[in-house]
């Protein structure tokens, strides 16, 4: 097939070689550097002269009448294109290579791209092939464990839910401390990523230092997070076609709820519910009526089901030498694990480059994307399914005997979670959209102008609806409820840059790029709520009888930049970069609404030493560091500004300040300075990566108090300091590898050092229920009352007081700072391997976190010592509590007059192990497949979360709540969307 195609484009271009004046004639031979293969139908043609050229021959050859200083250029569908000057040569022979090597060449930075061998900074790149190995919905949480530096955990397990994203630390405790990402050099939100494909991405860079993100000035203090998506190529059009079918389960959980026999057990030693009066005689159940009780309901079975999810997906690309296209669109449908949650996903995507002559060329890039996902409640009671499964008593059903749905007399008005969910409906429709439009005029050979336009723009519309019918409109005595909320948000983008690029004498490369930008983001949203339904099928606002709530916002800000970034290197040995922007936002005081940030950049190549070229296992040692400022500018549009607000005063409307202004407030400013090194050895086996760095915040927004004769208690101003260090290490080996076997191992470890070192007049800040920020000690370090075990005389609860001393008094004043226990890990990282052997492939990756600590919220409602007892209770109440003096046990005396305190006795060592992704592969061999006339056929089998290994004992040692601001572990595990086991088969063809 190839050989056909190869001599068709032979047979074109030989009818191109018109009389063109050429002073002599130049031959060669193209071959396929991985087998030695010759390549027939690679184009050559003169790089200054298009319209002349021709192409290799079914033995690869070719030849071609040019002048002196002539370039040749090299192309084939697949492979890397490759520039070679005439200079003298008679005989240009090519071996060419493919273009996933020459992705790994090149680094996508800020603002354009970068030799990987020349770049000073800190860069993780990941190939978009291990992204859509990851069986999930949204592409941040498929960055977990793919690079060092960068730690992802999940927001919550439903279909769609964002990740929580924190690239060395934490930044910002009133600020936020995401990332910044971008896609195809416009900037988006990442709460929209469930309405993007992750099969759409070609590779992400994720840059972490000052020499790579220092760039992006005031967005670029978090990490930024660069997303290339996928182009055409020339040549024929190919057409990939994928589905994929899978099942979802519940991952594992170490909550061991009691069943009906124990429950009316713990429940009549107690005195409380149906176990202390019997609903038929009034008195305390005997043990043949609670062994005999007729019903013994498992709630998690009952409510947890097996989720499906089906993915269809079709893709083509191609092009000519003057226009090439990517096309794609994919359907994908999730129904959860959890009934009335599910997400519907319809995305589509566009993307061209058009060469309209020698000088001028432009692309664009745009993306659509519609989502539907069903929402559940999240609140603390029974409308949570998460927390229903854990309350709900056994002695309980779901349906009764007719089918209707029951309910539980005893407990919380007898809510049913079934009929809840199907009488209650929510969900959120998101449309979201990406665009990008760039042009690009070549003024000299070195010089070029490059301007692109770009546009983020999401719309979601949140449905609630409770039926007059449901259970939960009779308990609130509502004769139905509808609420309607909508936001449209849209970011524009215009980037204008003179790039320049020249070679000297070979050895000396120099670059500069100097650019404007400016941003404008709008957000607009409003929302409306009535009450009063005839019936549940009628659910239009303007049918309800009482019109509740209309509510309004708008909300903009603008960023207006120059910048510029230039670098230097010789010979491929020695290189430097620096780079230099001035950002002014609208957020912040009129006194200080511009920042400068720079940052400079050097490195070594080792290897290209004259000393080290002849070394057998040395191939490549390249030294780095940089040092410089970023700044970032993610508070709340309007916070610089001194804001009115409006009342009434008997009956009378009045407007009044409720705010004063802030002048002087400014950009949190980080200094990061970074050192490392990129290394291979023994002929690219063995690949180690390191890095050192030191980032420290200034100029923190805190809270800082005001005279009481201003008339407002405090205001925002630049105080606080904080500093993060941190080393990161990544190791790769080919363990083996040949032309049919290849074995490869790979880890990946970080470890950040947090310390909060400037507060205001040096003042605690608590931040939450248990945990406070404190100077000198890590942000968001725990205070709590510690927990001293159980008295074996007596079975009291036992703490310790502020000084150390045993105590069976609880007292929220003996709470202390306990010293190393935050809810960050002290490390974590990833490891696993990759094999392939003939048609087979299989690759499986592990993620750990080692060292953080969580407060079990689960456990203080299911171990309360029968302060919680109406509700169900763990068995480890009934069976290891303390019954008599002398016994030793970690579970009190129970009683229900105990009160519910939180200590440490809940707060626990949440490190795990998960197996996150397993992959096997098979692809059939290209003799068949040439065949049927397909290119590509392979089936596979992937596992997300499959196994996971922990001493903790909440639903989720990764999911959680999270602490507002200061993310990205959580240090309060409640009753959460666990993560699911997920199993899929798939299937891809391509023809």
């Amino acid at each position: 097939m190839r050989k056909l195609i190869g001599l068709f484009v032979f047979l074109t271009f030989v009818g191109m070689q018109i009389c063109f004046a050429q002073t002599r004639e130049i031959t060669g031979t193209v071959i396929d550097k991985s087998d030695k293969s010759p390549l027939p139908g690679v184009s050559v043609i003169i790089k200054n002269n298009r319209a002349v050229g021709t192409a290799t021959n079914v033995d690869g050859k070719y030849s071609i009448k040019v002048n002196e200083n002539d370039v040749l250029i090299f192309t084939f569908v697949g492979m890397k294109d490759q520039e070679i000057a005439v200079a003298g040569k008679n005989v240009i022979n090519v071996e060419m290579v493919p273009a996933t090597e020459a992705l790994d060449e090149v680094v996508v930075m800020g603002y354009g791209a970068q030799k990987k061998g020349t770049v000073t900074g800190a860069v993780g790149v990941v190939d978009g092939n291990k992204i859509k190995e990851v069986p999930t919905a949204s592409f941040d949480q498929i960055l977990q464990g793919k690079a060092t530096g960068m730690q992802v955990v999940a927001s919550s397990g439903r279909p769609g839910a964002g990740a929580i994203v924190k690239m060395r630390g934490i930044s910002s405790i009133n600020a936020s401390s995401s990332p910044l990402y971008v896609i195809d050099n416009v900037p988006v939100a990442s709460a929209d990523f469930n309405a993007l494909n992750p099969g759409d991405i070609e590779s992400v860079s994720v840059l972490k230092d000052a020499s790579a993100t220092s760039i992006y000035g005031s967005r670029g203090a978090n990490g930024v997070i660069m997303i290339t998506t996928k182009r055409g190529r020339m040549g024929k059009t190919i057409f990939n076609v994928k589905g994929q079918w899978g099942f979802s389960t519940r991952t594992r959980d170490k909550n061991q709820m009691m069943n009906t026999k124990e429950k009316l057990t713990y429940e009549r030693q107690l005195g409380v519910g149906y176990g202390a009066s019997s609903p038929t005689t009034g008195k305390p159940m005997t043990d043949e009526e609670i062994n005999n009780y007729p019903i013994n309901t498992d709630w998690m079975k009952e409510v947890f089901r097996t989720g499906k999810t089906q993915l269809y997906e079709l893709s083509a690309s191609g092009g000519s030498e003057s226009t090439k296209f990517y096309l794609s669109g994919q359907y994908f449908d999730q129904e959860a694990i959890a009934p009335g949650s599910y997400l519907k996903r319809y995305t589509f995507r566009v993307n061209l480059d058009h060469k309209i002559s020698r000088k001028l060329k432009f692309g664009m890039t745009a993306s659509v994307g519609t989502s539907k996902e069903g929402n559940l409640r999240s609140d603390r009671n029974v409308l949570n399914p998460f927390n229903y499964v854990y309350s709900v008593n056994p002695y309980t059903k779901p349906f009764n005997e007719d089918g209707s749905w029951a309910s539980d007399p005893t407990w919380d008005y007898g809510l049913n979670i079934f009929e809840n969910i199907a009488m209650n409906p929510s969900y959120s429709n998101l449309i979201k959209g990406i665009g990008s439009f760039t042009l690009e005029y070549n003024i000299i050979d070195d010089l070029r102008f490059v301007s692109t336009a770009g546009v983020d723009y999401s719309q979601v519309l949140d449905y609630q609806y409770n039926k007059p019918e449901s259970k939960l409109s009779q308990v609130l005595q509502s004769p139905g409820f509808r609420a309607d909320s909508y936001a449209h948000r849209a970011t524009f983008i215009w980037t204008n840059m003179l790039k320049y690029a020249k070679t000297f004498n070979d050895v000396h490369n120099l670059s500069a790029t100097v650019g404007t930008e400016a941003q404008k983001s709008q957000w607009k949203g409003f929302g409306a709520q009535g009450e009063g339904f005839s019936s549940g099928r009628i659910d239009a606002l303007d049918k309800a009888a009482k019109p509740l709530k209309v509510t309004g916002n708008v909300s903009d800000w603008r960023l207006l930049s120059f910048f510029a970034l230039a670098a230097y290197d010789f010979d491929s040995r020695y290189f430097v970069d620096a780079s230099v922007r001035s950002d002014g936002s609208s957020r912040f005081g009129k006194d200080n609404q511009y920042g400068t940030f720079w940052s400079a950049g050097a490195g070594w190549n080792i290897h290209n030493e004259s000393f080290a070229e002849n070394s057998g296992w040395l191939n490549q040692f390249k030294l780095r560091g940089s040092v410089g400022t970023s700044g970032n500018n993610n508070i709340g549009d309007y916070d610089a500004l001194g804001l009115f607000s409006t009342g009434s005063y008997n009956g009378t409307s009045t407007i009044y300040p409720s705010r004063l202004p802030n002048n002087q407030l400014t950009w949190e400013k980080n200094f990061q300075a970074s050192v490392g090194f990129d290394s291979k050895f023994f002929n690219e086996r063995l690949t180690v990566v390191f890095d050192w760095y030191n980032r420290k915040t200034i100029d923190m927004l805190l809270a800082a108090n005001l005279s009481l004769t201003s008339g407002f208690a405090s205001r925002k101003e630049n105080i606080g300091e904080m500093r993060n260090r941190g080393i990161e290490v990544s190791v790769s080996g080919d363990v083996y590898r040949s032309s049919d076997f290849f074995v490869n191992l790979y880890a990946m470890v970080s470890h950040n050092k947090n310390e909060v070192l400037k507060l205001y007049k040096g003042n605690d800040i608590k931040n939450g229920w248990n945990n406070v920020i404190s100077e000198g000690k890590e942000l968001n370090v725990y205070k709590m009352v510690r927990w001293a075990g159980v008295n074996p005389v007596n079975g009291d609860a036992l703490y310790y007081t502020k000084d150390g001393q045993l105590t069976n008094k609880y007292s929220e004043d003996d709470a202390v700072i306990l010293d190393g226990k935050s809810p960050y890990p002290d490390f974590y990282g990833s490891f696993g391997t990759n094999i392939s052997y003939k048609g087979l492939d299989f690759s499986a990756d592990f993620y750990f976190s080692h060292g953080n600590y969580i407060y079990n919220h689960v456990a203080f409602f299911n171990l309360s010592d029968g302060a919680n007892a109406n509700s169900n209770q763990d068995k480890r109440l009934l069976y290891d509590q303390w019954m008599k003096p002398g016994d030793i046990t970690n579970i009190p005396r129970q009683d229900k007059g105990n009160s519910q305190v939180m200590s440490t006795r809940y707060l626990e060592d949440a490190s795990y192990l998960r197996l996150r992704n397993v992959s096997l592969g098979y692809s059939f061999p290209k003799h068949l497949l040439d065949k049927v006339k397909l290119s590509k056929l392979r089936v596979y089998a992937q596992g997300l979360n499959l196994v996971t290994w922990t001493g903790f004992t909440g639903i989720d040692p990764e999911v959680g709540n999270v602490t507002s601001g200061t993310g990205p572990a959580s240090s309060n595990a409640d009753f959460q969307f666990p993560a699911s086991r997920t199993i899929m088969f798939g299937l891809e063809i391509g023809f």
